[in-house]
């Protein structure tokens, strides 16, 4: 009774917190977007937001006359930060597979290719290996020696995360295509990193529906759900029962957390990717294009 019981605590838990981010989130966010918002009102006749002064616009109109009437040609090979070029970039590096939301709205077949690469592609199979040859080299306590020792241990322990990270994948994606949820990830506006973690772990329960709109991540719940307690299926008895389903469970909302944070970040670490020149050392079916 006292198991049931504090199996119950924990999931009420996960929810309350679920549902007070999705109380505080809104505002946060709205705070967030205020910023853009008055960008964008610069360009509307009704005056409510300071826009840049005339003087400023007549330097920059003289200074492009004078460029011209000079003969000087425009540079053609800067980019634009928010060109699609660069948000492919940014999205598509060598280490970062969660796509960064755009003002593209994703239809079924967006979504699907974005599963299949996360799911299917080159690094969804390595990696595991990875996790599987990490696992045995510190095994569980009392793990039977089938499951930490010679060739069928890897296999068995590289089955298991195969088969984890499958099953959560899969069950966010069928659970974000029923619901209308975005898969990608929203950056914060802010420039303070501690507001822009919290803005990252709180979109592990807060993400966005296809119409912009905030919501409770269930795709997320659904992904952990399904990772922790795929398991119970295959894996040695005494490691299959419900404690261990909800262990995983847990660690799989932690990877989520974790991926959310490199996404937001990346735009700190990545010039550091691309300096050590990973892109030219990996293939290039390496690495998943999310968008056309």
């Amino acid at each position: 009774m006292t198991l049931r019981t504090s199996r119950s605590k924990y999931l009420i838990c996960m929810a309350v917190i679920a549902l007070g981010l999705t109380a505080a989130y809104p505002p946060v966010a709205a705070s967030q977007e205020t910023r853009s918002e008055a960008d964008l009102s610069c360009s509307s006749t009704d005056g409510t937001l300071p826009c840049p002064p005339e003087a400023a616009k007549k330097e920059i109109a003289q200074t492009q006359d004078q460029q011209a009437a000079a003969g000087i040609p425009e540079a053609q090979g800067q980019t634009n930060p928010s060109s699609p070029s660069s948000q492919q970039q940014d999205k598509n590096s060598a280490i970062l597979f969660l796509p960064v939301k755009t003002s593209q709205r994703l239809s079924f077949s967006d979504k699907f290719t974005i599963y299949t690469h996360q799911t299917f592609g080159p690094p969804a199979i390595i990696l595991p290996a990875f996790a599987a040859g990490m696992g045995m080299a510190n095994p569980k306590n009392h793990y039977p020696r089938e499951w930490k020792d010679g060739a069928g241990a890897f296999g068995r322990n590289y089955g298991d995360s195969i088969a984890t990270v499958t099953s959560e994948r899969t069950a966010r994606f069928l659970t974000g295509v029923a619901l209308h949820e975005d898969p990608r990830y929203v950056r914060s506006n802010s420039t303070n990193p501690l507001v822009r973690t919290m803005h990252a772990l709180a979109f592990t329960f807060i993400d966005r529906t296809d119409s912009g709109r905030n919501t409770i991540a269930f795709s997320n719940f659904a992904g952990a759900a399904a990772g922790g307690f795929v398991g119970r299926a295959y894996l040695p008895r005494g490691f299959n029962d419900l404690t261990h389903a909800e262990q995983r469970m847990t660690i799989g909302f932690a990877n989520i957390a974790f991926q959310n944070i490199a996404a937001e970040f990346q735009p700190q670490w990545g010039p550091i990717v691309r300096k050590l020149r990973i892109e030219k050392i990996l293939p290039e079916w390496w690495v998943p294009h999310h968008e056309k």
